[in-house]
């Protein structure tokens, strides 16, 4: 799929085109969808051109998108760049600046060939590629367009007037238009049996006729059925042959009977015949095809089955251990992402692409609800080492994702940090507040409400901070006792607590906190001793207990990035990492993360997708 090398381009004006192969094909729309669609389609003729996948590599405003389009009109997103991500300035130098793209489309229109005058335009309901047939200036030749014609059926376009219209005649009966007899033909010797063996119409059996003038003296009044033989002299001078008018028609004609038609074509019509006899007995006039078809023979009757013998017991099934009726369906949406989830926007229904697909996959995992609360804990024995971020983000996804009930608690024996990082309440209220309250919050007549009076709601990301003792004065720390008073409160009111840990593991609350974790988190930076410390952390917990090494081997390990530029590092450190822990994700740069209040709306795409995936494979554990 690398050949031919094929890219597009949209630029904001609405204007692009198509390279292949260093053969250039302009575009140009009269909006953006529209501009969009014209290039679709020629994508799609590129794909049924080769008869096989190509790959496109399409520069937009969105950002810069690898497409597979199929010969069957499919298209998939490969891979996406958010704009956010590509090199700045974008558009690179090298692309055309604003009004350049629409001059060069101009030029190329002239240098089209012109639309047949017959051609009709595409319906309203056309796809992708009649609209592109609609808004492409091609720099093609006469025998590039015969080769791809974009207004053959085949390509969804519409069809030249010509072609249709012999293909409508040919579909008409041949009773719509009327032979002209021939001015030199003599009568012949068979023309009067011809005439005589005609079945004449019933008088009531003719659709009601447009009035026909008055013949004149000596003039012969022909019907349709006569149309192919001229009438012979004898019944020209019977003098009973009065002009008579004739009646209306019936609906339907009663049992038909119809002679053997030489041609397939169905004869037509005929008009009654004021020529003829008068006394002699009418017979029915010969009907359309569609109505003298013989009616179909009635269905023989069913032949009627054997009763089934009911089963016996042995084969009998209880019907507890019955199936249920109601199939299981998924549904899967659109894209809504990159370039495909752009061209949704505009009409289109394409599928998301590998990328968007696995970002669904982790807002599903980090959207489940557990049977009971979980505690994750983000433990490191050095300071500096992204604990507190990590807290932050983590629950922020959760809470985001899976609707709040997510608690993030900052544990430190003394006076942490996560207050200083996140929103602050209305209140002061710290850990003491709680410990004080312990006998009022735990009363089976407390209510979720009474907690917003000692925790700090992020209101942005939907989750509640309890802060440790910011008393620079104070002397109280946590003990084993406390930690679980605590953590009694913090599982009857949320579903999820995350544990901001001190940096000494060998405090009674650093302990006691282990007892409580269904899943660690060992943050790092790209800094070798925060690597190494977090390296010594893991095998300080290994060794403590039986629960604590399973902790340990199923411990998430997030590697972030300290500065710019530093994905080597990270990418040595987390293959370092892994053949010792369950997992290992990478969050790249963000100088959102250094100092000040932490907020996940406010960093960059590509640091969310990481924290998003970091939660993803926390969800895995719990």
């Amino acid at each position: 799929m690398d050949e031919p090398v094929i890219t597009a381009l949209l630029r904001p004006d609405h204007t692009g085109m198509l390279n292949v192969d260093g053969t250039a094909r302009a575009l140009r729309g009269t909006s953006e969808g529209e501009a969009l669609q014209a290039l679709i389609g020629l994508i799609q003729d590129e794909a049924l051109k080769f008869r096989r996948p190509v790959r496109v590599t399409v520069r937009a405003r969105t950002g810069l998108s690898i497409l597979l389009a199929a010969p069957d009109g499919s298209i998939e997103e490969e891979s996406f760049v958010p704009f956010e991500d590509l090199p700045q300035p974008w558009p690179p130098p090298e692309s055309a600046p604003e009004g350049e793209g629409e001059a060069a489309a101009k030029a190329a229109a002239k240098a089209a060939p012109e639309v047949a005058p017959e051609a009709e335009p595409a319906p309203a309901t056309a796809g992708p590629r009649a609209a592109a047939a609609l808004t492409i200036d091609e720099d093609v030749d006469d025998d590039a367009d015969d080769e791809l014609d974009y207004d053959d059926p085949a390509f969804g376009g519409p069809v030249s007037a010509a072609p249709v219209a012999a293909a409508a005649r040919d579909r008409e009966p041949a009773a719509e238009v009327a032979p002209e007899p021939e001015a030199d033909s003599e009568p012949e010797a068979d023309s009067e049996a011809e005439a005589d063996s005609e079945p004449e119409p019933h008088p009531e059996a003719a659709t009601a006729p447009e009035p026909e003038p008055e013949p004149e003296p000596d003039a012969v009044v022909e019907s349709d059925a006569q149309s192919e033989a001229e009438p012979t002299p004898e019944a020209e001078k019977e003098p009973e042959s009065t002009p008579a008018e004739p009646a209306p028609n019936p609906v339907t004609a009663p049992n038909p009977v119809t002679e053997p038609e030489p041609e397939p074509q169905p004869q037509p019509q005929p008009q009654p015949n004021t020529a003829a006899d008068p006394e002699a007995d009418p017979e029915p006039v010969p009907q359309p095809r569609a109505s003298t078809a013989p009616p179909a023979p009635p269905a023989p009757p069913a032949t009627p089955t054997a009763p089934k013998e009911p089963m016996s017991e042995q084969a009998r099934r209880d019907l507890l251990d019955a199936p249920s009726f109601l199939a299981t369906t998924s549904v899967d949406e659109p894209a809504q992402r990159g370039l495909p989830g752009f061209m949704n926007r505009f009409g289109f229904h394409l599928a998301p692409g590998p990328a968007e697909l696995s970002e669904r996959n982790d807002i599903q995992g980090v959207s489940r609800h557990f049977d009971a609360h979980r505690t994750i804990s983000v433990i490191n024995r050095k300071g500096g080492a992204n604990k507190t971020p990590t807290v932050v983000n983590l629950a922020a996804v959760f809470a985001r994702y899976g609707g709040g009930g997510v608690l993030a608690w900052d544990n430190n024996e003394t006076m942490g940090t996560l207050g200083w990082r996140t929103e602050p309440g209305a209140h002061g209220s710290t850990v003491l507040d709680v410990l004080g309250s312990a006998d009022e919050l735990l009363d089976a007549r407390a209510e979720f409400g009474q907690m917003s009076g000692f925790v700090h709601h992020q209101q942005a990301d939907k989750f509640d901070v309890l802060r440790s003792d910011e008393d620079a004065t104070g002397i109280h720390e946590m003990t084993a006792d406390e930690v679980d008073v605590v953590h009694s409160i913090a599982a009857k009111y949320y579903r999820l607590i995350f544990m901001d840990s001190g940096n000494s593991d060998r405090a009674e609350n650093w302990l006691r906190m282990i007892d409580h974790t269904d899943q660690l988190v060992v943050p790092t930076t790209t800094m070798e001793d925060r690597a190494q410390a977090a390296l010594l952390t893991l095998q300080a917990v290994q060794s403590r207990s039986e629960k604590a090494a399973e902790l340990a081997r199923n411990a998430v390990v997030v590697v972030s990035e300290w500065q710019p530029k530093e994905s080597s590092i990270s990418q040595r450190m987390a293959d370092d990492f892994r053949p010792y822990v369950r997992d290992v994700v990478i969050v790249p740069f963000d100088p959102a993360l250094k100092a000040g209040r932490i907020q996940y709306g406010a960093l960059q795409p590509a640091t969310r997708r990481a924290w998003l995936a970091a939660a993803a494979a926390v969800s895995r554990g719990l």
